[in-house]
């Protein structure tokens, strides 16, 4: 049985996440962080630092562009899950283990199939109040 606060949730996904955004931040530093120790050592290999920065710069994106696939998820009134792909495709999806209420942010893992696409959605990403629907059913399908 359905409560009235149980409506279809539509959530607009949108790329790249705040998180992500941290995470390039997060790649950069690293660089600059293995160039500085390794310029103290002089018989080291030079641009170190530079290899790992666009190495992991690389990975970044590769996973960036694999994660803008997914645009939309969908929570039914069962608590059964959508994802809208890029190309226009719905597909079903299921909520899976990781996926979890972090104070005000909530943190999604969502599966179909072969494609996972986790999602940690901040007040950045979404509206409060979408951002806290979403949080209210997560809980209450958690009992």
């Amino acid at each position: 049985m359905s409560s009235p606060g149980s409506d279809v949730l539509m959530i607009e996904i949108p790329s790249p996440l705040a998180s992500d955004r941290a995470a390039a931040g997060l790649l950069v530093a690293a660089a600059v962080s293995v160039e500085a120790v390794a310029a103290r050592y002089p018989d080291g290999p030079a641009g170190i630092g530079l290899a790992v920065g666009v190495l992991l710069a690389l990975w970044h994106l590769w996973l960036g562009r694999r994660s803008a696939m997914v645009r939309t998820a969908t929570l039914g009134r069962g608590g059964d899950w959508q994802l809208g792909l890029a190309d226009g495709r719905q597909v079903a999806a299921a909520l899976l283990p990781g996926s979890r209420v972090l104070g005000p942010t909530v943190v999604l893992r969502l599966g179909a199939g072969h494609l996972t696409r986790s999602a940690w959605l901040t007040a950045r990403d979404l509206p409060t109040v979408e951002l806290r629907r979403l949080a209210v059913r997560m809980m209450a399908a958690d009992r």
